[in-house]
Formats: structure tokens, sequence, C-alpha cells
């Protein structure tokens, strides 16, 4: 939290009248944050009174209707940053058409990703009526590229292996099995899925070394035979 890391009273700070300074482990830098407790609002106050340039992309963003709290120029394609993708087609076009050109699903990414739907499964999922959750999961596995699928099904085989270690059945559903808590169940494996959540943080993991990860594949795809789970994609 900037504003903890600037009241302080324990940090070293660069001079005793520069509250806003804070040494950097070591000692041998500063972070300084002069504009600490200013919101947005006044960001922009400032440079209106002062008449001072900026990115003319803030402009624009604001005529596109895009709030102040919600301007950001970053990279496209974060969890986050990817819920901005309609504004590239709108403010960039030519980028746009390149963007489309060069990555698979970007359109649908700019339909969707800034929704509260169930299309990435940001809030709320939805399932077809006559599947349950395991068969969805399994639907949306066998419709993925299969070197995709492969690395999705090596990550559930460990989760699902974990909990019958432990003598749980992973359930349909459970109350709350979307949020940020993990609770186990198809649904919230159907929902790591659906925001194509690659190293599967909502079920626990962490990414795995580049170094590791061929190797870590084979012994995953052997034990999943072992244990019966996920084996010869069902």
């Amino acid at each position: 939290n900037r504003f903890v890391a600037i009241a302080s009273l324990n940090k070293q700070r660069f001079a005793d009248d520069k509250p806003w300074t804070t040494a950097a482990p070591g000692g041998h830098s500063w972070y300084i944050y002069p504009i600490y407790d200013w919101k947005v609002a006044d960001i922009w106050t400032w440079y209106a009174n002062h008449q001072q340039l900026c990115n003319p992309l803030y402009n624009i963003m604001y005529q596109a209707g895009v709030p102040l709290r919600h301007m950001r120029i970053c990279e496209p394609f974060g969890p986050e940053q990817r819920q901005g993708l309609w504004l590239y087609h709108v403010i960039e076009p030519d980028r746009w058409a390149a963007m489309c050109a060069r990555v698979s699903g970007v359109k649908s990414g700019g339909i969707y990703a800034g929704h509260d739907n169930h299309f990435y499964g940001h809030r709320k999922i939805l399932k077809p009526e006559h599947l349950d959750w395991q068969e969805y999961a399994l639907l949306l596995l066998d419709s993925m590229p299969e070197k995709t699928a492969e690395h999705y099904r090596n990550k559930i085989a460990i989760y699902l292996h974990w909990y019958q270690k432990k003598g749980v059945e992973v359930p349909q559903t459970q109350h709350g099995d979307i949020g940020a808590k993990d609770i186990p169940s198809w649904r919230r494996i159907c929902k790591v899925l659906l925001n194509n959540d690659y190293w599967c943080r909502a079920l626990s993991f962490s990414p795995t070394k580049a170094k590791n990860y061929q190797r870590y594949n084979e012994r995953i795809k052997g034990k999943r035979q072992e244990w019966g789970i996920l084996c010869n994609n069902d």
C-alpha cells in the first residue's frame, strides 16, 4: 500500500522534510512519490490549470466514453487489460486490424471480455443444460488444441488426485466455488478453462519453470495413467 509506505515512521527517508521518499532495499536508491495523495481528478485538474501537454490518447479515450479512473495505457492481453480490447477498434482501427490478423481470439475478446457475462467466466458461469459441470469441463478440454488440452489435463489431474488422497470427491458445485478462495468443484475447473487461466492459479498452482516444463508434462502424463484420472481423454 503506497500510503502506508509514505506514512511509516520506521522507514528510512532521503531527508526528514521529505516524507514522500523511501529507501529501497539496500539503501542505494530511493522510491519517490511526490503526488502520493493525489486522486485522478487532481492530476487532470493540474494539467488543465497549467495547460500542460499530455498523451493525446487520453483525450481520445475520454471522447470514447472511458471514465477517468478506467483510463490506462498498457499491453492489451493481460487478464485485466483485455477488458479494454473493445477500445482498439474505436481509437486505433489500423492497429486493431493488425491485432486481429496476428492474434487468435482478439475479435471475440473485443466483443465479450469487457462485459459481465459468462463467456469468459468472470463472475458467473452458465453451461449447456444437458451437461453437468464435469461433462462441460471435458467438452471444453476436447475443444482445445491438443497441446493446450494436455497442459490443462495434467493440472486438473493433480488437483483431483490431491483431493482423492484426502478422501474428498470433488463435487459438481459448492457455495462460493467460483470466488477468490479455492473451493473445489467441477464448476471451478470450468471457470479456470473459460478464463484461460493457463497456470491454473485459481486451483492453487504456480507456474512451472520453463526448463522443467517438458519433463514435468511427461511425468504427470504417466501419473494420470497410474491414477486413472483423465487418461485416454476420459
